[in-house]
This record gives C-alpha cells, sequence and structure tokens, in this order.
C-alpha cells in the first residue's frame, strides 16, 4: 500500500499543490519527497492509533510549508506553517476548532522546541516527522544536509557538524523520544540500522575496516 497517494487522495487537490509549491527549491532533506513520506508515516500510524484523519493528514501536509520563509526571515518554519494553515483552511471554510487543532500539530512537530507534543495527532505527526530522521533515510538525510551547510563527511573538530556528530547529539536519541507505540515499534529496527552504519563508519574512518 502506498500510503502517501493514499493521504493525498483524501485531501484537497488545490490545497495539495498550493502546498507543495512551497518546496520548490528547497534542500534534499526537507524537499517534497521528505513530506510525502511524513505523510505515508502518519497515514500508517493513525490508521493504527485511531487518529482524527483529517487533522492528521491535513497537518502532515502542511507542516513544513514555512521553510523557505524560515531561510529568508530565521523564524520558526512551524510558526510559519501553522499562519500559512490557518488563512488556506479558513479559505476553505473549515471549522475554527478544526483549524486550532491542525495549528497544533504543526506547532508541536519540532525536535527542539518547548513545545510537547499533547493530544494523539500531535504525536503522530512528531513521530512520523522523526522516524524520518533515522533509519536508510535518515542516513541519507543527514549527509545531505551536511553538503547543503557545506560540512565535511568528517572533522576533528568536536565543535564542526558532521553527520557522525549529528547522529551522536540527536538522530540516536530519537527512538526513546517518540510518543505512539507504533511509531516505537517502526524505529526498533530503523535505529539498529542506523547504529550498524555509524558502528562501521567509524571503523572504516579509523582504517579498522
Amino acid at each position: 500500500m502506498d500510503y502517501a497517494k493514499k493521504a493525498i487522495a483524501a485531501l484537497p487537490a488545490d490545497l495539495v499543490l498550493e502546498a507543495e509549491r512551497c518546496f520548490d527549491g528547497q534542500d534534499p532533506a526537507h524537499d517534497w519527497q521528505h513530506n510525502l513520506r511524513v505523510m505515508a508515516m502518519c497515514e500508517r500510524i493513525g490508521c493504527e492509533e485511531g487518529a482524527d484523519m483529517q487533522v492528521l493528514r491535513l497537518a502532515a501536509l502542511l507542516h513544513d510549508v514555512g521553510r523557505a520563509q524560515e531561510r529568508a526571515t530565521g523564524e520558526c518554519h512551524a510558526e510559519i506553517s501553522a499562519r500559512a494553515a490557518g488563512a488556506w483552511l479558513q479559505e476553505r471554510g473549515m471549522e475554527q476548532a478544526e483549524i486550532e487543532r491542525v495549528q497544533s500539530a504543526i506547532l508541536a512537530h519540532r525536535f527542539r522546541k518547548d513545545r510537547p507534543p499533547a493530544s494523539l495527532e500531535e504525536k503522530i505527526l512528531f513521530d512520523a516527522d522523526k522516524l524520518d530522521s533515522i533509519g536508510a533515510i535518515g542516513v541519507a538525510r543527514v549527509f545531505a544536509y551536511t553538503g547543503v551547510i557545506g560540512g565535511p563527511i568528517q572533522s576533528d573538530d568536536e565543535e564542526q557538524h558532521t553527520p557522525a556528530k549529528e547522529y551522536e547529539w540527536k538522530l540516536r536519541r530519537i527512538k526513546d523520544r517518540l510518543y505512539t507505540q507504533t511509531a516505537r515499534k517502526i524505529a526498533e529496527e530503523r535505529h539498529e540500522f542506523m547504529v550498524r552504519f555509524f558502528e562501521r563508519w567509524d571503523l572504516e574512518g579509523k582504517g579498522l575496516l
């Protein structure tokens, strides 16, 4: 089953197109394909956990639409995305209470923000977004993003961003930060793959393999 296609088929086509346009020129770690993967994982987890799928699908679709503006202004992309979601959903006649639930999920999806998710839909979006940071996809994304910011793939400078340091600082901790049972189960194998990769990466870098 293609969960992303299922999610998109349930959403207004014009809103999907408006959201997709926001990803033009985005870096490969945060592009439209990342958005589709998050939508797919929200679809899978949401169906298993009994979420309000309308709220969850809209939040997943719109959670990163503010990234381009974040690069230009420095404002948190979650806050930009929540504002955009509010305006777009209001234009389409959605009830204010439902809009606020979508916005709340978007605002709670950041890893480093001091706003932990509370509702089931918030937890699922958070989990889906973080699952895309681990496993094979997560490894590919961290190397891609390191290239985007001009960082080296290895460095002896402890303060310099490298994929291995991002793994140590953030990625290896993600599986223990997830909220839903379904996401934690998915994370187990992804985490193990990532651990094996970076263990081998360390050994090869030292000439031991």
